[in-house]
């Protein structure tokens, strides 16, 4: 089993680019296979929308914090690192143009030498689409279309496609991905449709570790992809799990790894609170718990 980070950059002044290079490069030497990073455009002081990964459905940080585009932060760290994998953990696909999107990832797809992946999501707070102007009840229906669309720009030397939401004919997109069939596509979201485009249209799923009985969210999932004809541990499906760490406790963090590695996850996301100073002391120790070094 793989071993991630995710990684938060933009929420302090000390968090800034010289930060994330030096972040990067130290997860890299201490063998971490890849860097997430989230997005969200905009936050707002209150929200009406129920967060999903919290018991009372508000959100764990304030309106005041601070990320980077996770597209940009990818293209400067790849520059800085060799082997370190990157994903978007998840990029709220949907809240952007497709086309413009597709051409962005097959450029971070070269600039990066194959090691990005879109981990695509359909977002949760309506606040935040309406403040970009879209549709926040149809985001599933786009977000699907924009999956086939992004995969058709990348492959088709005249594209075509023809959606509700996206519409585009004879449309040249070049180069193409360095990636045969363009960067990996995975589908972030817990619920019962979020498993379902996995099964459907994604290359693997990235799931958030809140649930208190985690076997049994997995089993949901395992039955829908065998309902669809998928296999939870096959070669073509990228099974990712992040976890959210409240404190680095390598015990916790060694228990976790276990359990994760028997329930056939691919990657393990972990999600440490990670301070701005002294930073590599503290990823070094979680490092060791999760048998890296």
């Amino acid at each position: 089993m793989h071993v991630g980070i995710a990684g938060f950059f933009g929420n302090s002044p000390r968090r800034d680019l010289p930060f994330a290079r030096d972040f990067a490069q130290t997860i890299e030497a201490l063998n971490f296979r890849t860097l997430s990073l989230p997005e969200h455009v905009v936050f707002f002081p209150t929200y009406e929308s129920n967060y999903p990964y919290t018991e009372d459905g508000e959100p764990n940080w304030g309106p005041d914090t601070g990320i980077f585009d996770p597209l940009f932060v990818t293209q400067a760290l790849a520059h800085a690192t060799t082997k370190l994998r990157f994903v978007t953990g998840v990029l709220i696909l949907t809240q952007r143009p497709a086309l413009l999107t597709a051409k962005e990832v097959l450029t971070l797809d070269h600039f990066t030498d194959g090691r990005f992946e879109l981990g695509v999501g359909s977002g949760w707070s309506w606040e935040e689409y309406n403040a970009l102007g879209v549709d926040f009840a149809k985001r599933g229906r786009r977000l699907d279309e924009y999956i086939e669309a992004l995969r058709v720009a990348w492959t088709d030397e005249r594209a075509t496609y023809t959606g509700e939401f996206v519409h585009f004919e004879n449309a040249v997109m070049n180069p193409k991905p360095v990636t045969p069939g363009g960067p990996p596509i995975i589908i972030g979201g817990d619920s019962p449709a979020a498993m379902r485009r996995a099964a459907l249209l994604g290359d693997g799923w990235y799931g958030w570790w809140a649930q208190p009985d985690i076997q049994a969210h997995i089993g949901r999932l395992e039955e829908i992809l065998n309902t669809h004809g998928r296999d939870l541990n096959g070669d073509d499906f990228d099974f990712k799990l992040g976890l959210p760490l409240s404190e680095i406790n390598p015990n916790e963090i060694e228990a976790k790894v276990e359990l994760a590695t028997s329930l056939g996850v691919d990657e393990l996301i972990l999600a440490p609170p990670v301070p701005s100073k002294d930073f590599g002391t503290h990823l070094e120790t979680v490092a060791r718990a999760a048998g890296l070094v």
